[in-house]
């Protein structure tokens, strides 16, 4: 019974050195390699206690930012994390300064859509629309400017909806830019039927994660853990051609009632806006890939970076119903269907899928811009939003 005791303590202590061993050693490494002690948002899973710190149930859009909260934000291809702060209504703010009723002489600008507009890896005053507040008020120093980032990660035009209605248009907005596009196209499946208001791939409220046992609970507090289970989706996503074995046919093409959806969608949120006495400024959707460039020519594929050659092949993962000529199609559709609903309204339009080069200098990856990437887009859309603000 002893000897036995032994080498249950003696396995436990050599287990427990071990792992201790191996977590300090991890995050020592990862501080000094400049990813920081603690691990950062985009290497966690949804059901991670970090990120249910973030975000809360909502009734009626899935989900929101938890309000008054800080979190760090980042990219994989950033060394440096941002501090990101949550104002007391849920938005993504660089202060507590929002209140219901507006103030003599203050304009505010309220930008909707998901990540690209949350910008979670880029400080309140980098991302794009914290720039555009910043060139608007250079703009008008008569003015007090006030930007509402009510940007989700995540969300597509039905969220948003929502999203715009009940949140956003309480505060009276002057201005109201729409950036939305890639989202939209990862609801649709060949093997599900299709429906408008995308409950067909929504099946549980939005953003709710089943709670793991509480083994892997605590396993995922370790950054040891964590990192090498990440290495080893990434190794079985490398083994995996994407399109095989996916239980599934691709689409090679956006079918046409999702492309009627996306434009009646845009066409809510334009008519949200403009009922509520708002203005509307709509962006197409800049990417780091051309376009207007056929991806299925090898000697085009050759010309692209690393990263371009690793982010096309997860334009594709993202959207597991599409082949990856399916996407890029898509997207050009979608473009142009925001460019008619532009037309069609009245509203202001600015063109940022040709405007913003295509170059790893504006992008972190394939569609979330980099620092120079963000004041690219603030820039183009200034002299758009200047114009819906005039009498």
């Amino acid at each position: 019974a002893k000897s036995f005791r032994y080498y249950v303590y003696g396995t436990l202590v050599v287990l427990t050195v071990f792992f201790g061993s191996a977590e300090l050693l991890t995050r020592t490494v990862s501080w000094f390699s400049g990813k920081g002690f603690t691990l950062a948002l985009h290497e966690l899973d949804g059901h991670d206690e970090a990120i249910s710190e973030i975000y809360q149930w909502h009734p009626f859009v899935g989900f929101t930012f938890r309000p008054d909260g800080f979190f760090e934000g980042g990219h994989p291809r950033q060394a440096r994390k941002t501090r990101k702060f949550i104002d007391s209504h849920g938005f993504l703010a660089r202060d507590r300064g929002l209140v219901w009723d507006k103030g003599d002489g203050e304009i505010r600008i309220a930008t909707i859509g998901g990540s690209t507009t949350a910008s979670v890896n880029l400080s309140f005053d980098e991302n794009w629309p914290g720039r555009l507040g910043a060139l608007l008020q250079q703009a008008l120093p008569g003015k007090t400017i006030r930007v509402i980032n009510a940007g989700v990660p995540g969300f597509d035009t039905a969220q948003s909806i929502g999203n715009l209605a009940l949140r956003v248009m309480p505060f009276n907005p002057d201005v109201v830019v729409i950036y939305h596009a890639y989202n939209d196209l990862k609801v649709i499946r060949s093997d599900i039927a299709y429906n408008p208001d995308y409950s067909h791939v929504h099946r549980k409220p939005y953003g709710f994660h089943k709670e793991p046992p509480w083994l892997i609970r605590l396993l995922n507090r370790s950054m040891f853990y964590v990192r090498m289970r990440n290495q080893y989706r990434q190794m079985q996503a490398l083994r995996t051609r994407v399109g095989a074995n996916d239980g599934q046919e691709r689409l090679r093409a956006v079918p046409a009632l999702a492309a009627r959806t996306f434009e009646q969608h845009l066409q809510s949120l334009v008519a949200i806006a403009q009922l509520g006495g708002a203005k509307v400024v709509l962006s197409s959707y800049a990417t780091l890939h051309d376009l207007q460039r056929d991806y299925t020519d090898r000697d085009v594929v050759d010309t692209l970076s690393a990263i371009q050659k690793q982010e096309l092949n997860q334009l594709a993962r993202f959207t597991p119903g599409l082949t990856l000529d399916g996407v890029i199609e898509g997207m050009r559709e979608y473009n142009e269907i925001i460019e008619v609903v532009a037309k069609r309204n009245n509203t202001g339009w600015v063109d940022n899928a040709r405007l913003i080069p295509h170059e790893t200098e504006y992008f972190v990856d394939r569609v979330h811009f980099g620092s120079r990437g963000a004041a690219r887009m603030a820039e183009n859309l200034l002299p758009a939003v200047l114009a819906q603000l005039r009498p």
